[in-house]
């Protein structure tokens, strides 16, 4: 078997995925060369914590150096940095984007590279912390049998999962991605500030919510969907519903909205598991459409 972990990586974009990635990767014993971001200190910062690597001038010198090339920048500028690199045969060229297809890196692959992408559902805010947390993560991967070959190797190494995602789909694959991840964290943070309104703070509210979040979280691979469903909108308990809406209205009005759309798609799923006659759920669709804010 080919000894992947000898192979030479460049990486172009040194935030927190790149450097996760990178950092796990190097735990494991993989090489690194080169390294290149847009700041020199993102570009050193990254470079001084991997086993052998050194800070690049530009995306070139990455390229001449290396024999395998992480592309971790933003999705708009992949194309942009790959059109810029005389690439060379062999030479196999991944992105990380979770939306942008393969079309990005057709002028590597038109030097002779072999081309993929593995994207990781899982939301980077910090490459030290995101590095020991990449086993059982799913990667969204894409390329051809060589770099399929690299990418599922790695993935191995990191104890985490490749799916394959047909190109065609992407933009759904990433947008579920988004609401899980990104978008989960934001209604997090709009739930923690609710305590601001009950003589607490935010970082309580995080505190003593966001474990529940995780453990209905497990509820949902343990139960399953309907089966992990609960709450007001199960039981069909209208006056509870009401009372929410009211003290929305009348303290955070700016995310009744958010509400009331997040219980109208939970309404669907109470359906499937108890039934529209004990969830009552036209009756409360009804109250949920009428409930705006004045």
């Amino acid at each position: 078997m080919q000894d992947f972990k000898s192979l030479k990586i460049g990486v172009i974009g040194a935030g927190s995925l790149g450097g996760a990635i990178s950092i796990a990767l190097d735990s494991l014993g993989y090489t690194f060369s080169k390294i290149y971001s847009r700041t020199t200190q993102s570009t050193n910062n990254l470079s001084s914590k991997l086993t052998g690597a050194s800070s690049a001038n530009n995306y070139q010198e990455v390229a001449h150096n290396s024999d395998v090339i992480f592309i971790t920048t933003p999705d708009k500028n992949i194309k942009e940095i790959t059109d810029s690199v005389d690439w060379t045969n062999n030479q196999i060229i991944i992105h990380c984007s979770g939306v942008s297809d393969l079309d990005v890196l057709s002028k590597a692959k038109e030097n002779g590279a072999f081309v993929g992408s593995m994207h990781p559902l899982y939301p980077f805010s910090d490459m030290d912390l995101g590095s020991k947390n990449l086993k059982n993560v799913t990667f969204g991967i894409d390329g051809d049998l060589q770099t399929k070959k690299y990418i599922k190797k790695l993935l191995s190494d990191l104890q985490s999962h490749p799916i394959e995602i047909n190109s065609d789909f992407r933009s759904l694959y990433h947008l579920s991605g988004v609401m899980a991840g990104n978008l989960l964290l934001g209604l997090a943070s709009a739930i923690s500030d609710i305590w601001s309104k009950i003589g607490l703070d935010r970082k309580s509210g995080a505190q003593s919510l966001i474990p529940m979040m995780i453990n209905s979280c497990e509820n949902i691979l343990e139960l399953g969907i309907p089966q992990s469903m609960a709450g007001p909108y199960v039981r069909g308990d209208i006056d509870t519903i009401k009372m929410h809406l009211k003290a929305l209205k009348d303290t955070n009005s700016e995310i009744l909205p958010l509400y009331i759309e997040l219980a109208k798609v939970s309404l669907k799923y109470g359906d499937e598991k108890v039934g529209a006659e004990q969830t009552q759920s036209t009756e409360i669709l009804k109250i949920l459409d009428s409930y705006t804010v004045e």
